[in-house]
């Protein structure tokens, strides 16, 4: 995740070899994720996927995290740091707040509209444009506050919001405030979330009967690509949060650190190998051997579809989100 390593202020420290070492970690996995998101967006344009709104929030995510894997890649520009390049520092760390941020957003909204889909039986494909909006305009807004008081900087590992003129303390308070808080606080609400939904949806698959519980367990299978995004944050979060609380309390653990830099343009890299293997699920769909994966319509007419207090909405809520 975008949560970099306790600081080793540069003001108070040069950057050492260790930092140099980060940097590359960081930059070369952004370099491989960049590649993975490229070839998925690409894909999902020439099968004109863009066109239906499962696969529209899938690119969005995709998008934001292609935006974040070329600013870790602009990390290396940062390697041997001295203060010619400071101005440069401060634009790089806005740009990977603001799309570290963007990626959230659109895991958030990812796991609301699943939740509504899946729990509350409601399709809240209308929200599509509040979705695109808030995810765009809150990065922007949280991101310029460090701007206003001039934190961004050297942290020690890479630019990003640096702990000014060595007070720990200061540094430290805006990192959790800006990030790893909201982050602590979004892993906990989706890991919720998630298991609520999982929960919900297989015991309908397997309380219903007949055609409902066909129906059911087709809209579980459906789920189960866009729940890989949120499934992604709640791992790939963890071991950079650690590795941010455990720098303060006690010294830098290389070996945290080094984990951090791995994991946070991994969930970069993974988000386009999921969408690549998404689209790699609906091609096989549309081949004979494989109709029993559902991501077209069911063949069957809407008069034919049990009309129960429950698997009707399921119904309605599945088809607004598969339609072109």
């Amino acid at each position: 995740m975008g949560v970099p390593g306790p600081g080793n202020n540069l003001s108070c420290a040069n950057v050492t070899a260790t930092d140099n070492f980060l940097i590359h970690v960081l930059g070369s996995v952004g370099a491989v994720s960049v590649t993975t998101c490229f070839v998925g967006l690409c894909w999902l344009f020439y099968l004109k996927l863009y066109r239906q709104f499962l696969y529209r929030l899938a690119a969005y995510q995709v998008t934001a995290s292609l935006l974040h894997a070329i600013i870790a890649i602009s990390q290396f520009a940062f390697l041997n740091y001295d203060d010619s390049k400071r101005t440069s520092c401060v634009v790089v760390g806005y740009l990977y707040l603001v799309t570290v941020w963007m990626k959230s957003c659109f895991g958030c909204w990812i796991t609301f509209h699943l939740f509504c889909f899946a729990v509350l039986l409601k399709n809240m494909r209308k929200l599509e444009p509040l979705y695109v909006v808030t995810s765009i305009l809150f990065p922007i807004v949280v991101s310029s506050v460090p701007l206003v008081t001039s934190s961004y900087g050297p942290t020690g590992e890479w630019c990003w919001v640096e702990e000014r003129k060595c007070d720990r303390a200061t540094g430290f308070i805006e990192q959790i405030a800006l990030w790893s808080g909201p982050a602590f606080v979004g892993l906990v609400l989706q890991s919720v979330a998630l298991l609520t939904m999982m929960i919900t949806v297989y015991y309908r698959a397997h309380r219903n009967s007949g055609y409902g519980r066909d129906q059911y367990r087709k809209a579980f299978k459906q789920l189960l690509p866009l729940v890989a995004y949120p499934v992604l944050f709640c791992i790939l979060v963890t071991p950079p949060l650690i590795a941010r609380v455990y720098g303060f309390a006690a010294v830098p653990n290389k070996g945290l650190l080094t984990l951090s830099a791995v994991c946070i343009p991994c969930w970069s890299l993974f988000s386009g190998v999921t969408l690549i293997a998404h689209i790699g699920v609906l091609r096989c769909a549309d081949k004979p051997a494989c109709r029993c994966v559902v991501f077209s319509p069911s063949s069957r007419s809407e008069s034919e579809i049990p009309r129960d207090s429950e698997t009707a909405p399921m119904l309605k809520a599945q088809n607004g989100t598969t339609r072109t």
